[in-house]
């Protein structure tokens, strides 16, 4: 996870990188990303102009209350109801809008965006500028990331690294504890105690299937046979569990997207996007077709499109 640079020295070590940092992705380069902060609902890109994007029909002018520029971040208010075809329980409330704060990237922190998308629910979106120079994985190669390390340095973030959530004037740390409980505050994490426990048991299996994937690629030999196993064994088995576990509905739980759902769309189309990988999974869904309805409609839910239509573009 790109969480990792955080704390990691530099040049960062391959292995504790995302799987979306592959070498071959990062030519000689270095790209300052500029930093942001927005609060918003369903996606709209920290710092667009929402006259703009009104007029484009994107969202209409009256889902836009206020924007100001402050100490260099951008903040966006805006007000919205949840579109009425998509699936999702409740809505939540956390009264003043919470803070999320990661670096500029999708990383460990795009689920938690995901479940706000959703959901409808306003929030902060403050985002950590990082600059890389030189060709990743190779002598010379570091990444600067000043305001994230002046944070760290004032004790900002709980166990030195992001993602952080701030709600209610507590700040608390760690990805999945964060997206669980934003599950349950938007009404994503089931009706129950039980289902709740259904779907993290979910959340946790797709987890230890990224470690496997880390496994092996840490294990490539020159032949590459622990990647081939992975793919050709590991992978479509464990896609052979999780299809026996969706519903009727085509959901994880219920009638409704939860937490899982989210967590499989974000697993499915994120881990495996770099050559010579990228096509791996599309493939071994076809196989599955219960997991490629799901896939497809998470896809389709009118405020996921919309988030990810409008959210800053990066690599990883």
């Amino acid at each position: 996870h790109i969480a990792d640079l955080s704390t990691m020295p530099r040049p960062l070590p391959l292995l504790l990188l995302s799987s979306a940092l592959h070498a071959s992705a990062f030519p000689s380069y270095a790209t300052p990303v500029s930093r942001c902060a927005s609060r918003s609902i369903g996606g709209l890109r920290p710092g667009r102009n929402p006259a703009l994007a009104a007029r484009s029909g994107r969202l209409p002018v009256s889902h836009f209350s206020t924007l100001r520029q402050s100490e260099g971040r951008s903040r966006l208010s805006m007000r919205s109801t949840l579109s009425p075809d998509t699936k999702v329980t409740g809505g939540g409330s956390f009264g003043t809008p919470p803070t999320l704060s990661y670096f500029d990237a999708r990383g460990a922190a795009e689920i938690i965006r995901y479940l706000f998308a959703a959901a409808g629910v306003e929030y902060i979106d403050n985002r950590y500028p990082f600059q890389m120079e030189g060709m990743f994985g190779q002598p010379g190669f570091k990444v600067t990331k000043k305001e994230f390390d002046d944070d760290k340095a004032n004790g900002k973030f709980p166990f030195g690294k992001v993602p952080v959530f701030e709600t209610e004037g507590v700040t608390v740390a760690q990805s999945k504890a964060i997206e669980r409980y934003v599950a349950r505050k938007v009404g994503m994490f089931g009706a129950t105690e039980l289902e709740g426990l259904q779907i993290d048991m979910v959340c946790e299996q797709l987890r230890d299937i990224k470690d496997a994937w880390t496994r092996a690629k840490g294990q490539k030999g020159s032949d590459g046979k622990s990647v081939d196993t992975f793919f050709d064994e590991e992978l479509p088995k464990q896609m052979g569990f999780l299809e026996k576990l969706i519903k009727p509905s085509g959901f994880f739980n219920g009638d409704t997207l939860s937490l899982a759902d989210i967590s499989f769309y974000h697993f499915v189309t994120s881990t495996f996007t770099q050559p010579p990988y990228d096509d791996k999974m599309p493939k071994i869904l076809d196989a599955y077709p219960k997991l490629r309805a799901l896939k497809d409609m998470v896809a389709n839910t009118p405020k996921i499109q919309a988030w990810e239509e409008s959210r800053p573009k990066s690599n990883f």
